[in-house]
């Protein structure tokens, strides 16, 4: 009996150890490249409070901008997981069209920019390289996703693009007022700070008169798609709350990527829509063009693969 004991001792170690290993290839890496057990578990990671922390700062001593539209129905345009190297064909090709479309006031790319370190400089030497169009606002927004902070590359993300949690207004000719909320969930959740944070925008911007509440962020709520395993996966306790929070503040749309599989999940008003991943190795990338006008409507378009 004893002998059978240990050897059920041995096989929970071994099955214990296998998941600590796969979790650590599975699940988001952090700055230090570790299994985040405590963001992952129970929701609330330390680290995601010290990037809330960065942003904070950088935030502090610059305001939230308002962007002004062109006409009362403009689009934006929106990509997601580019995992950018060496090559970026469809990165380039997402610029040059939302660049082209006068009704473009703005752009966003909801994370996983980078697949790996030290092409943070590839990012935004190609995305110099397409030309601005002197006619129209060229403004991209950005979050961080898990890949981007993975191998210690935090500190490059805010070194390149300052901050991961903010909010920006954009507004009509007619003086009619969009808000967008950009959140980090790189860790697969907020942490603390941050969604108490989030909770005071909200209950801010449900006291003001803005047209629409769009909130992007990389991960996602809801999907059937598995390709990403449990990397970075909201709990279901911080899901429950987030999706109440977006509900009772009058949250029109939420973008999200990561799960490199298009879904669109409607939950009473709330549209959840999970963007295509666009790196030159999809054999169906796409982008998300948003019309926001009295309501929203969206598309999907395709790029042209990659020979």
């Amino acid at each position: 009996m004893n002998y059978e004991l240990r050897i059920m001792k041995n096989i929970y170690i071994y099955l214990g150890s296998l998941f600590l290993v796969l979790g650590s290839i599975f699940t988001a890496c952090g700055p230090d490249a570790r299994l985040d057990l405590v963001g992952n578990i129970i929701g609330s990671s330390p680290r995601t409070d010290v990037r809330f922390a960065d942003s904070e700062k950088y935030n502090a001593s610059h305001p939230f901008v308002t962007l002004k539209a062109p006409v009362e129905n403009y689009r934006v345009y929106v990509c997601t997981d580019t995992h950018i190297t060496t090559d970026f064909y469809n990165w380039q090709n997402f610029i040059r069209a939302y660049r082209a479309d006068l009704h473009c006031p703005v752009a966003l790319h909801l994370g996983d920019i980078v697949d790996a370190s030290n092409h943070y400089p590839d990012v935004v030497k190609s995305f110099n390289e397409i030309p601005h169009n002197s006619l129209k606002s060229d403004t991209m927004m950005l979050v961080a996703g898990n890949h981007d902070i993975c191998f210690k590359q935090w500190d490059t993300y805010l070194e390149t693009f300052k901050t991961s949690v903010y909010y920006f207004i954009v507004e009509t000719p007619l003086g009619q007022k969009d808000l967008y909320i950009m959140y980090d969930s790189a860790d697969g959740t907020l942490g603390n700070k941050q969604l108490k944070w989030l909770q005071n925008t909200l209950e801010w911007a449900s006291k003001q008169n803005f047209r629409h509440i769009v909130a992007g962020s990389h991960t996602h709520f809801f999907m059937r798609d598995n390709s990403q395993g449990i990397a970075t996966n909201y709990s279901i306790e911080e899901t429950y709350t987030l999706l109440r929070l977006f509900q009772s503040h009058g949250v029109d749309m939420l973008l999200t990527g990561h799960s490199h599989s298009r879904e669109v999940t409607l939950f009473d008003e709330l549209t959840c829509i999970i963007v295509d991943s666009m790196t030159d190795e999809d054999k169906k990338p796409a982008y998300l063009v948003a019309t926001m006008g009295d309501g929203i409507s969206y598309e999907f378009v395709n790029l042209p693969i990659k020979l």
